[in-house]
């Protein structure tokens, strides 16, 4: 977080202009692509009321190439096209986030509430990171919970400094965390009960192998946070954002005489802050049930509902904790603006699948990935798939999307190479939520980034060896899957 006398969040100068030549870099490569592949298209009907792929309709098309100024339209066509709303409730779920937090920074709320956290957990502090990490992991794996997580990013990082630790270490225990658990999804109902559904699998069939899975990736994302927190701990100066973390990490450094915690104001509001958090997963917890049951029109307004409760809270927990009126008003307006110059991020990051849309090429990716699977052993074809999600993920976020996509692509493989359609199920679930938190394409991973003022590069610097351990695993595992007949088939 960047700190300008120095509250609240917002998106520093250096990450927006980095983060904003890398999401340029991307769109210019998407057009390329347009320009280099050939344009062609599959058949879409509905099923069920969702749209999927017909496998044996592929046809290639002809027609104008995507001409090159309209690459860099293609923010403004995200906001007009079908992903419009979308973007604008991120956009506006950003903004609202930034006032908040300005409110509860200058307020003294969020000081309160980490001084006593501290107070309690200072002395068992990986203690403290284990369930930290068990407990995000086990709520995007269950819940499906992802881009609604951000409001928790910023909390969890200045956790991490008063602890001693680093902004890294913040993100790694909170978001990063929870995308790990929502691609070893063992209840998750956005990528596993869809995909099953499209496989005709039994629902959260073949449980026992990814409750395995999910501990293996716990483990390794642990140890990955443990050996990094002790390393900076031994050497703050090791941290790869020691500068840019030196204003907040003296801000929230932790001083048991320093009275915070004998303020009466702060500390009520601190529970009216955390009360409005309880509403949100209560919302959520309805919602995913009434899912479960067949109607999913409550997870529809989840985001606009956090916008409303959070900033409900925010404001509240202000006003208790002895803010004048005019100074909440001028605090929370000053938050929003701050964070505005996200905006441009998020449709810049959506783009490249605007691009490869309009240039009518997606489906040429599509069919390229199928054509590699005809003729291949099984071993390789759930490779395939798994390196086939890969690419897809780069331009579609949406873990449901996207199994509309590949499952009725794969699905016909599987009795001709000998797969069960349980590892198919696994190799896209796989592939869809690990890359979440390292594409510049995906928009949850900019929000958090910018929350933080973390540069894109440096994520990515710090984040490198965990993503290569993370696709060994799921390579390994994918090959147990097949060897074993993970089934049911």
């Amino acid at each position: 977080m960047e700190q300008s006398e120095q509250s609240g969040i917002r998106i520093g100068k250096r990450t927006f202009i980095s983060t904003v030549c890398i999401l340029l870099a991307v769109m210019i490569c998407a057009g390329v692509l347009t320009l280099a592949l050939p344009q062609s298209s599959y058949e879409r009907v509905i099923v069920n009321g969702y749209e999927e792929i017909v496998p044996e309709s592929y046809t290639v098309t002809e027609g104008a190439k995507l001409p090159v100024w309209q690459w860099f339209m293609a923010p403004f066509e995200v906001l007009a096209g079908s992903d419009g709303k979308i973007a604008i409730m991120i956009i506006l779920f950003l903004i609202f986030i930034g006032g908040t937090f300005l409110v509860l920074d200058k307020s003294g709320v969020m000081r309160y509430m980490l001084t006593s956290v501290t107070a309690k957990m200072g002395r068992h502090k990986y203690a403290l990171l284990a369930v930290m990490t068990l407990i995000c992991m086990a709520i995007g794996s269950t819940m499906g919970i992802f881009e609604e997580f951000a409001p928790l990013v910023p909390l969890a990082v200045a956790l991490a400094l008063t602890l001693g630790w680093d902004s890294l270490i913040g993100l790694g225990m909170s978001i990063l965390a929870v995308g790990y658990g929502f691609s070893v999804g063992t209840f998750n109902p956005f990528s596993i009960l869809v995909a099953q559904k499209l496989a005709g699998l039994p629902v959260f069939s073949g449980l026992l192998f990814r409750v395995g899975s999910f501990l293996i990736f716990y483990g390794i994302l642990f140890t990955f946070l443990f050996l990094y927190a002790k390393k900076i701990e031994k050497n703050p100066q090791k941290s790869l954002c020691w500068e840019s973390d030196k204003v907040m990490r003296e801000k929230y450094r932790y001083d048991a005489q320093d009275g915070t915690l004998n303020n009466d104001a702060l500390k009520k509001a601190s529970f009216v802050f955390l009360g409005a958090f309880g509403l949100i997963f209560l919302y959520i917890s309805v919602s995913l049930v009434l899912l479960y049951g067949g109607n999913g029109a409550l997870t529809d307004y989840t985001m606009p509902m956090m916008v409303v409760l959070l900033t409900a809270g925010g404001l509240l927990a202000g006003k208790v904790s002895k803010y004048t009126k005019k100074e909440l008003l001028r605090d929370f307006g000053k938050g929003m603006l701050a964070m505005a110059p996200g905006a441009l991020l998020i449709i810049m990051a959506m783009s490249a699948k605007q691009i490869v849309l309009a240039g009518g090429v997606m489906d040429t990716i599509l069919h390229g990935a199928y054509e590699l699977m005809s003729g291949v052993g099984k071993y390789q074809a759930i490779l395939i798939v798994f390196g086939f999600v890969l690419v897809l993920e780069f331009f579609i976020s949406s873990a449901s999307a996207k199994a509309f996509i590949v499952m009725p692509l794969v699905m016909p493989f599987a009795s001709l190479l000998g797969l069960t359609r349980q590892s198919l199920v696994q190799g896209y679930c796989f592939a869809d939520g690990f890359t979440n938190m390292f594409f510049p394409t995906n928009a949850a991973l900019l929000i958090v980034l910018g929350l933080v003022n973390m540069s894109y590069g440096k994520w990515l610097r710090w984040g490198w060896k965990l993503t290569l351990a993370t696709v060994a695993a799921c390579v390994g595992l994918l090959l147990l899957a097949v060897k074993i007949g993970y089934g049911p088939a």
